[in-house]
């Protein structure tokens, strides 16, 4: 083995590793890199990229022998371990061109097998891709593939030459150092690329602990919308935690908060002026500007020249954006970017569950005024009926229940509170009852028990008072003889108890299953459980999941509907009464 060759091939080799360092640090090669599936776009940058370096590998090849003891082949196995056969086949044919066309005068014998060879180890190459993948490939599987490449050059140089003894010849004198060399390039390109790799991998990680950092720290800022209190928040603290000269918020239309320089011009509550918003506000995708003319700002003195711009995304909606401005010859970092997409990202989930929770209120008051609007024609029509009986016999009586009537129609149909304290649902109660028991006389009664610590204890309107309508039309009234109604209030821990029980017909079993289920559409053909399914719904909504109703009944016994709402200090009364 002659010692100059080898020396001279390592030189190159060398030559080789620097270049290959320095197309690392190039965008191109880093974003085609970096994706888990390479587009058509990024297999055609890295064919060209390995291609080149097959083919700078024809150049600087050592002439010997009437041959070219050369280091094309790195280019072209490295190409198919990191890009798959497509750029393993590519920059073999790169690399074979000036090989072919422009270096046939030395070693022509050789020519032809030597080009051939170059195609079919960028396609090896690219299988071994396949099977391992660009990221899992080690130095030993970088060392056996650069191994079997020149095992095919070889075979195929020393059966399909022009001339086998030249061929043979050429062989035992280059064999070993071209063999090291190759294997030498292919293993130091690895290693560097793996460098890479493991560096954007802790980038990434870094990018991801910074954004947790702040996402904590964000939490719960937009928990109740998109305002300028909440704007400014999250400005002060990305700007705070990034290297900025500037941070704005934006909503759809104008600037929530701004930080920094361009305060001047970029005023809070005034329309946003920059096209670079704009666009990324229509396309719903993240935008970063790293030249000051394309930002758009229409001040030319502005000193802010570079930007990444993040819209806040909801239901498929922009509802305004981040964005991260830089000056002077600074530029927007892809770690910077991530970052921001990162804390829009999760902002964006904030002002969605702020939107849920909005939705979840309207419902709430659409099913409540639905509730209020639930004064059963009957019941009026029965009620004013036994006022025009009762009006030529005892007309004090009659002017009592028309103003109680009155009092009970203003209580539902006017839209007013939807927590009040017990002391007023009670007010309520007895109303009902006083014009209940203007129609079946001594056959309801109502028996109130009420802790005086809790009268004041505030609860949903009308939560005690459709018990205790219930209670009345399909519990008592199909009863001949009439029976009570007990009302019980006490306070036991954190919890404030609310029972309401009577001794009317009760309630079938099969009825009973499907009423405590408190699913929609499990209510009775006769009716029994609108009203319950409407406070179970606005409990839960109110207080959580673990609250709503009880309820527990034997037919011809009587039923009893219990509920808790947590304890609320607020002082207290005294109510203890019999009707």
């Amino acid at each position: 083995m002659d010692i100059t060759l080898l020396g001279n091939i390592i030189k190159n080799i060398a030559v080789l590793g620097v270049a290959g360092y320095l197309t690392t640090q190039l965008k191109p090669f880093r974003h085609a890199l970096n994706q888990s599936q390479y587009q058509f776009k990024d297999k055609i940058v890295l064919i060209f990229i390995f291609g080149f370096f097959s083919g700078i590998g024809n150049y600087l090849s050592i002439p010997l022998m009437g041959a070219l003891a050369q280091t094309r082949l790195v280019g072209v196995v490295v190409g198919g371990l990191l890009g798959g056969p497509l750029v393993g086949v590519g920059a073999g044919i790169i690399g074979a061109i000036p090989r072919y066309y422009f270096m046939g005068g030395y070693g022509g014998y050789v020519v032809l097998p030597a080009v051939v060879a170059n195609i079919v180890i960028g396609c090896v190459s690219g299988l071994v891709y396949r099977k391992y993948g660009a990221r899992k490939i080690t130095i030993k599987i970088a060392l056996m593939t650069a191994l079997g490449a020149e095992a095919i050059l070889k075979t195929m140089i020393l059966n399909f030459s022009a001339s086998k003894i030249a061929a043979l010849e050429l062989e035992r004198e280059i064999a070993v150092p071209t063999i090291i060399a190759t294997c030498l390039g292919v293993m130091l390109f690895i290693y560097i690329v793996r460098d890479v790799f493991l560096e954007q991998e802790k980038l990434q990680a870094q990018s991801a602990q910074h954004a947790m950092r702040v996402i904590q720290k964000a939490s719960g800022a937009f928990r109740h919308g998109l305002t300028e209190d909440s704007a400014r928040k999250v400005a002060d603290l990305i700007y705070s935690e990034i290297s900025a000269a500037a941070v704005a918020v934006t909503d759809t239309e104008k600037v929530l908060a701004f930080i920094g320089e361009g305060a001047d011009h970029h005023v809070v509550g005034k329309t946003f002026i920059t096209q670079a918003t704009q666009k990324a506000m229509e396309s719903r995708q993240t935008i970063i500007v790293n030249e000051k003319a394309a930002i758009g700002c229409p001040v030319i003195a502005c000193p802010l020249s570079t930007v990444v711009v993040t819209p806040f995304v909801v239901n498929n909606y922009s509802q305004g954006s981040i964005k991260l401005y830089k000056s002077g010859n600074e530029i927007i970092s892809p770690y910077e970017a991530r970052l921001v997409q990162g804390i829009a990202d999760f902002l964006s989930l904030e002002l969605l569950h702020a939107e849920l929770d909005v939705q979840k209120v309207l419902l709430g008051q659409a099913e409540y005024n639905s509730l209020k609007a639930q004064i059963h024609p009957h019941f009026l029509f029965n009620t004013l009926g036994t006022i025009r009986a009762i009006v030529r016999t005892d007309p004090a009586k009659a002017r009592t229940l028309i103003r109680d009537l009155s009092d009970f129609l203003r209580r539902h149909i006017k839209r007013g509170k939807e927590i009040i304290s017990i002391s007023e649902e009670m007010e309520c109660v007895d109303t009902y009852i006083r014009l209940e028991q203007a129609r079946f006389g001594e056959r309801i009664s109502l028996v109130q028990n009420i802790a005086p610590e809790v009268i004041k204890q505030v609860i949903p309107v009308f939560s005690i008072q459709v018990l205790v309508e219930n209670a009345v039309k399909h519990g008592l009234s199909p009863k001949i003889e009439g029976g009570i109604i007990k009302i019980r209030v006490w306070r036991d821990g954190t919890n404030v108890y609310i029972m309401v029980e009577d001794d009317g017909v009760g309630i079938p079993p099969k009825k009973l299953v499907l009423l405590k289920k408190m699913e929609p559409g499990n209510q009775t053909s006769e009716g029994i459980g609108i009203g319950l399914q409407n406070v179970h719904d606005r409990l839960r909504s109110i207080y959580g999941k673990t609250y709503g109703l009880s309820i527990q009944s034997v037919e011809l016994t009587g039923t009893q509907v219990t509920f808790c709402i947590p304890w609320v200090d607020n002082g207290g009364g005294e109510v203890n009464e019999e009707h």
